[in-house]
């Protein structure tokens, strides 16, 4: 028996394809709370008043104002009869085991407090998210924009946090974090909460064997919130207690190829902690090269690399906040052509940098 909890805020379209992938996975006895968080869709509400008055599973609680996500979970919650609570956002769309295996999982010991599953992007099956990454006042998504079929993604393990887009979590260890810190406002809080729980003892696991797909952001950007304030809060309530794992995913793909090459670095991350992190993994370069784009989203190499540098012969690293700042470089990487040349970033991420155009 489990509680669905969905805080809800959109259009009728989303909301109809939501609840078309959920309605096949639940079973007869589940419930699924609906918290409308202010929304004013005509026809999003009465398509819900109309599920609820045609299958008891389902349930509106409608909220006038607008109060953001954790609030509006904590009130669904409380209003839940069972002890597996499944949070679920309305652009996250569940495979036909993805809930049972979670919650599978979850039941396996009373240590474990909450499971999220791998949450690959629907526009093309690449991880969007299994589990958070840390490194100095930064978070980022483990493994993200990778392929789905690399080993790594198919390891079930533990996460220091967890993202709360499909999360299934034991209502009684919920309610010992004091649920959901309603500072936040549809940023960070699920974070927080799963983050709260690993510092308690608790264990907070990634489960490979369950898939669902997620519309990333299709839901929050509909609505303005001070994403900078909140990571602020967030940082200032928790750097102490965040252990720093990105050189741990990082070291687990480092081959003895690697570990014995010297590299000039690129440095086109944001990060000021590399440095730290390339002496933990011991990797050897000759010299680091700080790129004054660093900060752009997307990086025009030939705007960056002068013509002779695009030829050296010693292999480079290049360390990105997400490798995808230099993926659109198809006729850059191609003319390099240098097998040796890695990427790393604050998601985790080893790669070849030919692998971004395909070996």
């Amino acid at each position: 028996m489990i509680s669905y909890i969905v805080a809800m805020d959109n259009s009728y379209a989303l909301m109809s394809n939501f609840i078309g992938f959920l309605t096949p996975v639940l079973a007869m006895d589940d419930e699924v709370i609906i918290v409308s968080d202010g929304c004013n869709n005509y026809s999003t509400l009465e398509y819900i008043k109309y599920l609820v008055k045609s299958d008891s599973r389902f349930q509106l609680i409608e909220l006038k104002e607008k109060c953001g996500f954790s609030k509006a979970n904590n009130i669904g919650v409380n209003a839940s009869k069972y002890e597996n609570l499944v949070f679920i956002n309305t652009d996250i769309f569940p495979t036909y085991d993805c809930i049972p295996n979670i919650i599978n999982m979850l039941n396996k010991s009373e240590n474990i407090a909450a499971v999220q599953p791998l949450l690959l992007y629907p526009q093309n099956g690449l991880v969007q998210s299994t589990g958070h990454v840390f490194s100095k006042v930064k978070s980022g998504q483990l493994f993200a924009m990778r392929k789905y079929n690399e080993p790594l993604i198919h390891i079930s393990a533990p996460r220091q946090a967890l993202t709360m887009a499909l999360c299934a979590v034991k209502k009684n260890i919920f309610y010992k974090m004091d649920g959901f810190n309603e500072e936040y406002y549809n940023s960070h809080e699920g974070m927080e909460l799963t983050l709260k729980m690993t510092i308690a003892g608790y264990t907070c696991m990634y489960c490979a064997d369950a898939i669902a797909y997620h519309c990333s952001g299709l839901v929050r950007t509909k609505v303005p919130f001070d994403i900078s304030r909140q990571r602020a809060y967030f940082y200032q309530q928790w750097s102490n207690y965040i252990s720093s794992d990105l050189e741990i995913y990082l070291s687990q793909q480092i081959n003895s190829d690697i570990a014995s090459e010297r590299y000039i670095v690129y440095n086109i991350s944001s990060s000021t902690d590399w440095k730290r992190i390339l002496e933990t993994l011991k990797i050897n370069y000759t010299k680091e090269i700080l790129s004054q784009e660093r900060f752009a989203s997307s990086i025009n190499l030939y705007d960056c690399i002068s013509f002779t540098s695009l030829y050296h012969p010693v292999p480079y690293l290049f360390l990105c906040n997400s490798f995808t700042q230099i993926s659109s470089n198809y006729n850059w990487i191609q003319n390099r052509n240098n097998p040796n040349d890695i990427v790393m970033d604050l998601n985790g991420n080893v790669l070849k940098l030919i692998s971004l155009i395909g070996e």
